[in-house]
């Protein structure tokens, strides 16, 4: 934790998965490797944490927070697809919100999987389930959505077109962002490389960028 903590921001996704029940899978003075193995989900920080894992099995889903060892990391396992990301945190106490979060229920799944294909159909579902995904509805027809990845970040933003341009996203994050600070933890979430508009909205609410980037890869 104390070699989390040099970089507290950037490294928050493991911090938050130890304090949460996830397994330390091995360290030394400069790496650390963390698997919650109810997800076969492996996160990594560090300087080379690829000397941790070599003995590992591959897991389905992986997350490294720091570029110094990303190439070879994906080398060694060989993942058919990764994202490389922006990770910013929310730098205040408190957000000003006037949007209350209503959590999706099982009906809802359906709706998602139409509308959002990074995840697949059990993951939305277990999101559904562990009350991370919430929704708003339009005379009782839900029109958008946003959500927790199980590290906790936010993200999974979806608006149906006809209900865009209005203020939607903005209220959405602030509402996500006070939801967890009501949790005690950070509020923080990644933004794919490139993606300009949403680094323009999570920093027009407050949200800052870590010291180095995020790689995701399955």
């Amino acid at each position: 934790m104390e070699l989390l903590s040099r970089d507290y921001y950037l490294n928050y996704p493991l911090i938050y998965a130890l304090t949460h029940g996830a397994r330390l899978l091995a360290a030394d003075e400069n790496s650390v490797a963390v698997l919650k193995p109810q997800y076969n989900f492996l996160l990594l920080a560090g300087d080379n944490p690829l000397t941790l894992i070599k003995n590992q099995p591959k897991p389905d889903l992986l997350e490294i927070c720091g570029s110094r060892s990303a190439d070879a990391i994906a080398a060694y396992y060989g993942f058919a697809e990764s994202l490389e990301c922006h990770q910013l945190y929310y730098s205040h106490q408190t957000v000003v919100s006037d949007l209350p979060l209503e959590p999706l229920h099982a009906d809802d799944l359906a709706f998602v999987l139409e509308n959002y294909d990074r995840l697949e159909a059990d993951e939305v579902a277990q999101a559904i389930r562990e009350e991370r995904l919430f929704g708003l509805r339009d005379k009782g027809s839900l029109f958008a959505f946003i959500g927790l990845h199980e590290d906790l970040s936010m993200g999974m933003l979806f608006i149906l077109p006809g209900y865009r341009q209005r203020g939607w996203g903005e209220r959405l994050e602030r509402a996500l962002t006070a939801r967890v600070l009501a949790m005690g933890e950070l509020p923080y979430g990644h933004v794919i490389e490139g993606n300009t508009v949403s680094m323009r909205l999570q920093q027009k609410i407050g949200f800052v960028p870590c010291s180095d980037k995020v790689f995701w890869m399955w």
